[in-house]
């Protein structure tokens, strides 16, 4: 077995794996962090424990107790602190990616591949014709951008429809999977959110006055995608990008 993600919080997860207990005795060799981001990994601990390799581009290993600090904010508390310095880390890192094979020809590719957080990955199933996104692919969902180089992360996006054309995607968020015409859809809001902040840039726009100019055209094309509260800090962060002026995990 092979497990992609392991959620938010460890009961979560532990929930997962009975789920997965309940379907079969096959143990759970591998789990596969697809980005360092806490609601992916929070629950690594209990596959690590159940005796699974956990796996993730080498960056998450780097980011995982420092960067998810952030979504605590400035008044994080000693036990917040606490939970994420002490989540569970990959094993096994990789650069660009690597192939695991359940079984004697099964295999599940793993690739690297830019955009969300600089450290994700997606993981093809052959015999499937499933992909496993992770937060690279958000199902008629606003994205997070905290980490996002949107430029790479639409050329990604381009890869993935044109390599896996027939393929099922599977998104970190949205409620269900979907083809690449919803891939598509995904790809053109991240260049319209580009396209509409740099029309406002160039024509004088800054800080406020850009979301002022943007958020009305987001929600007259996106407003019925789930996760639209996004939307504001998803133009905020976008202006950030393409001023130069964003940090990025390092």
């Amino acid at each position: 077995m092979l497990v992609i993600d392991t959620f938010e919080n460890p009961p979560a997860a532990q929930k997962l794996l009975d789920a997965i207990r309940q379907q079969t005795t096959l143990p759970v060799r591998f789990v596969v962090n697809t980005h360092y981001h806490l609601d992916h990994v929070a629950g690594n601990g209990v596959f690590a424990a159940a005796g699974a390799t956990i796996l993730a581009q080498q960056n998450v290993r780097k980011w995982e107790h420092t960067e998810n600090l952030k979504f605590f904010g400035d008044k994080i508390t000693a036990e917040q602190r606490s939970s994420v310095e002490s989540l569970g880390l990959p094993v096994v890192t990789y650069s660009q990616g690597v192939t695991l094979y359940l079984g004697a020809n099964r295999a599940v590719v793993l690739r690297a591949m830019p955009g969300h957080t600089g450290g994700d990955t997606v993981a093809y199933d052959r015999e499937s014709d499933i992909v496993f996104c992770g937060d690279l692919f958000w199902n008629h969902t606003l994205p997070n951008l905290i980490d996002a180089s949107t430029k790479e992360w639409i050329e990604t996006l381009d890869t993935l429809v044109k390599d896996y054309p027939s393929a099922v995607f599977v998104p970190g968020h949205g409620d269900n999977p979907g083809k690449a015409d919803d891939v598509r859809a995904f790809r053109d809001y991240l260049w319209f959110l580009r396209e509409s902040i740099r029309q406002a840039q160039a024509g004088g726009a800054s800080g406020d006055a850009v979301v002022k100019a943007v958020l009305p055209q987001i929600k007259a094309k996106y407003g019925d995608w789930a996760f639209f509260s996004f939307a504001v800090p998803d133009i905020q962060r976008t202006d950030e990008e393409l001023r130069g002026v964003k940090r990025l995990p390092q």
